[in-house]
C-alpha cells in the first residue's frame, strides 16, 4: 500500500497529499509491482530495499550518491497470539535531495497530530520518526516490567508451568530488544556527527533528545533482562516448591483418612472381641466404643500433625 504526504510548513504538520505533490511516499507492505516501481523511480536496489524488512538485520546508517538510508528497528505491535512474546520488526527511510522514501511492514503513525508535530523541515520529520520509534521501545519496556510483576504475583501460589514459559517468553523479547536498541543508539551516534545531512540547532537539540532517551531506555532494557535472568531459577524453585507442599498436603490428608479408616476396618472384621462376649451376646455399647475410638486415633494423629508439623 502506498500513500503521500506533504509538509505544510505554516502549520508544522504532515497531510494527505497526491503522488505529484508528494515529498514523502510511505510504502506498507509493498507488492512486487509496487517495488519495482520504486526501484526504477527512485534507483533503490533490490538488496537495500530488502534490508527494511529484514527483521534479523540490524539497524544502520549509510550514504549513497543521491540518498541517505536509515534502517532503523522499531517493536512489533503486540498480538495475543505471541504469547508474552514481544517482537522486532525494521523500518527504512531514505533521504533524498527533495523527496523522504518510507518503507514498512505496518502502518506508521505519520498523521498523528501530538507525535508528529511542529515539524519545520523533512529533516525535523525523519527525526520525529525515530523519536516515535524510542518512544515505542520505552513504552514496551514499562509493559513488560509490569506484566513481569503480574506474572511474578501469580507464581506466588501457581503450580503450572505456563507462567514459567510466560517468563522466558519476556527474557527472549528482551534480548532482541537490546541487540535492536543497541544498533539504534549507534545509528543515533552516528547521525549527530554525520556530515552528509546537515542539521539545524532545533534538530540537533531532538536528535540529542532521541539519543539521550534511547541510552536511558537501554539502561532500563538492560537492568530488566538481568533481573529477569537471574530471577528465572528461583521462580521455577517457587513453582517446585508449590507443587510439593500441595503433595505433603495431600499426604497429610490421606493419613489423616486412613487413621478412622483403619479403626473402622479392623472392628469390622468378622472375629470375636473382648467385649463382644461371645456370638450369641453382644455388648450394648459396642457402637459407640468403636466411635470413641475412632475419635482419639483422630485426634491423635492430629496432635502429633500440629506438634511436629508434618
Amino acid at each position: 500500500m502506498v500513500k503521500y504526504y506533504k509538509l505544510q510548513v505554516e502549520v508544522g504538520r504532515i497531510t494527505a497529499t497526491e503522488r505529484h505533490d508528494a515529498q514523502i511516499t510511505t510504502l506498507v507492505c509493498p507488492s512486487q509491482e509496487e517495488i519495482n516501481a520504486l526501484m526504477l523511480d527512485s534507483q533503490l536496489d533490490e538488496h537495500t530495499i530488502a534490508s527494511a524488512f529484514d527483521t534479523e538485520e540490524l539497524a544502520r546508517l549509510e550514504y549513497e550518491d543521491d540518498y541517505t538510508a536509515i534502517i532503523f528497528k522499531k517493536p512489533k505491535s503486540y498480538n495475543a497470539e505471541d504469547r508474552f512474546l514481544f517482537r522486532i520488526t525494521s523500518f527504512g527511510v531514505f533521504i533524498f535531495k527533495d523527496k523522504i522514501v518510507i518503507l514498512s511492514d505496518n502502518e506508521l503513525p505519520i498523521a498523528d497530530e501530538k507525535r508528529f508535530s511542529r515539524i519545520t523541515s523533512l529533516n525535523m520529520f525523519v527525526l520525529r520518526l525515530l523519536n516515535y520509534s524510542a518512544y515505542h521501545f520505552s513504552e514496551h519496556v514499562r509493559i513488560i516490567s509490569r506484566v513481569n510483576d503480574d506474572l511474578e504475583a501469580k507464581l506466588v501460589s501457581s503450580m503450572e508451568n505456563k507462567y514459567l514459559l510466560y517468563m522466558f517468553g519476556l527474557c527472549k523479547s528482551l534480548v532482541y530488544y537490546l541487540d535492536a536498541i543497541s544498533s539504534n543508539q549507534t545509528v543515533l551516534r552516528r547521525l549527530q556527527s554525520w556530515r552528509n545531512l546537515t542539521f539545524t540547532e532545533d534538530e540537533k537539540d531532538l536528535l540529542d533528545d532521541i539519543y539521550i532517551e534511547t541510552s536511558q531506555c537501554l539502561r532500563q532494557t538492560e537492568n530488566l533482562s538481568t533481573v529477569l535472568s537471574s530471577m528465572m531459577d528461583a521462580r521455577a524453585s517457587i513453582v517446585s516448591n508449590n507443587l510439593n507442599t500441595l503433595m505433603k498436603r495431600l499426604n497429610v490428608l490421606t493419613i489423616g483418612i486412613m487413621v478412622p479408616t483403619f479403626v473402622v476396618s479392623f472392628f469390622s472384621m468378622n472375629i470375636l472381641y473382648p467385649f463382644q462376649m461371645g456370638a450369641e451376646f453382644q455388648h450394648p455399647y459396642s457402637f459407640w466404643i468403636i466411635v470413641i475410638l475412632v475419635i482419639l486415633a483422630t485426634t491423635g494423629f492430629l496432635f502429633l500433625h500440629k506438634k511436629h508439623k508434618l
